[in-house]
């Protein structure tokens, strides 16, 4: 009984974070400009300069000079469990909103560029549960059995996790034009995971005398890893651009540091093998982007993406076979109202790439923020404050296919919406 309950309660502080940013696969994050937000498909522009991380080979499209690109990311999220049946039935939730920044920088020289990225990679932010979760709750309803029959405690008082992640990759790297037409490009990213995560459960005796008793998990893992990006864009026509990027895969180890003494919590981590300094696998899977753009008409634009996540060749300590590739796929359309601002609507379908048979296999998909197929939309604008300073900005949200699951603790209906807003601005130097 005590080896199942600790499971229980690591394999959640292990996971809860898999997939906090709205875009991208189980691991991969792909939102990481404003640009991105009111397009969501940006896989062949040439347009601005967070393409460094989009479309790198298109760097040396753009207009000569230097370029500076900050966008800030705001999502208010809504994470829901309800626990239909038994004696925990309710509902449970997490609102906390992320802020996620990105920066982008290149010098294009018509023949050549160079350029360094920033922005979030893995991760995405922070969940708290102040009324505890479904895996608090699986957590106290095995732990009860287990503490000293003769303290009498027979009841859940409180319960409360809270888990946040980031994990920023640091790109640079350099463009050519092999002819007019086509250019190449190569880059190296280094992502720097951090992850903590704490949970409690405190219990009450009717036992007169009896403190009530609280047991907490309480530690945090980090990874480095180092891959390349390779890039190609190919200019069809003067109206038709092809593009395509490819992430190696990143090896990420995460190493464990354990900060809470207290024995429940303890017990629970140890019956899962999670111990103090142990490292764990879970790497950064490889992705391969491909694009198309097409300039229907001098004011309309269209763009549209397959972004797709190599996860069966990851390791993660064996989940990978639990879980098929995934992929993004998308269109966008940007109309030019004024020669100084640009409108555009975009959409999104993301196929997370569960395996049927494990779609309720709590070590892949958890209920605190669980991976679900989703719907995204997002619309905004560019508006040209100056010939050398434009402003992006784009709100949306991604409606998240609902689930459900069996649990040792009754039936229970889980989903999640995130919306979001963006702001991003670009100045050009020379």
């Amino acid at each position: 009984m005590k080896k199942t309950w600790g499971y229980l309660g690591a394999c959640f502080l292990v996971m809860v974070l898999a997939s906090s940013a709205f875009a991208g696969g189980v691991v991969n994050k792909t939102n990481w400009s404003a640009e991105y937000i009111r397009t969501m498909n940006r896989n062949a522009a040439t347009d601005y300069a967070d393409i460094v991380f989009y479309n790198p080979a298109g760097t040396v499209h753009m207009d000569e000079g230097g370029f500076v690109n900050l966008s800030v990311h705001y999502f208010p999220k809504l994470y829901e469990h309800t626990i239909k049946t038994g004696p925990f039935a309710g509902k449970y939730e997490s609102d906390e909103p992320s802020m996620v920044p990105g920066l982008f920088a290149l010098y294009n020289a018509s023949r050549w560029s160079l350029f360094f990225g920033v922005s979030n990679t893995v991760g995405g932010g922070k969940v708290i549960y102040d009324d505890g979760s479904l895996r608090t709750v699986l957590i106290g309803a095995q732990a009860l059995p287990g503490l000293p029959p003769a303290a009498g405690y027979n009841r859940i008082l409180s319960q409360k996790i809270e888990a946040e992640a980031m994990g920023p990759g640091y790109m640079i790297g350099g463009a050519i034009k092999a002819t007019d037409n086509l250019s190449l490009s190569m880059g190296i990213r280094y992502i720097d995971v951090s992850q903590d995560a704490k949970g409690s459960v405190t219990f009450g005796s009717d036992v007169q005398g009896v403190p009530d008793y609280t047991a907490k998990i309480d530690y945090e893992w980090d990874a480095q890893g180092v891959g390349a990006i390779l890039g190609i864009n190919y200019t069809l026509s003067q109206d038709t651009t092809l593009a395509a990027r490819y992430e190696t895969r990143t090896a990420l180890r995460y190493n464990y540091t354990i900060n809470s003494n207290e024995p429940v919590g303890l017990m629970a981590l140890s019956s899962l093998g999670v111990t103090d300094g142990m490292t764990r696998r879970q790497d950064h899977p490889a992705t391969l982007g491909l694009g198309v753009s097409h300039q229907f008409l001098p004011k309309l634009r269209a763009e549209s993406n397959l972004t797709y996540y190599f996860n069966n060749d990851a390791d993660w300590d064996g989940d990978q076979k639990k879980v098929n590739n995934g992929f993004d796929a998308g269109l966008a359309m940007e109309y030019a109202f004024t020669p100084e601002f640009i409108g555009s609507i975009g959409y999104m379908y993301t196929k997370i790439g569960l395996k049927s048979r494990y779609a309720k296999d709590f070590s892949v998909n958890l209920p605190e923020n669980p991976n679900l197929d989703a719907h995204s939309i997002g619309l905004g604008g560019a508006y040209a404050l100056r010939p050398n300073l434009d402003l992006n900005f784009g709100i949306g949200g991604v409606f998240y296919v609902d689930d459900d699951i069996t649990s040792p603790v009754g039936d229970v209906d889980y989903e999640k919406t995130i919306y979001f807003g963006a702001f991003g601005v670009q100045y050009k130097f020379m």
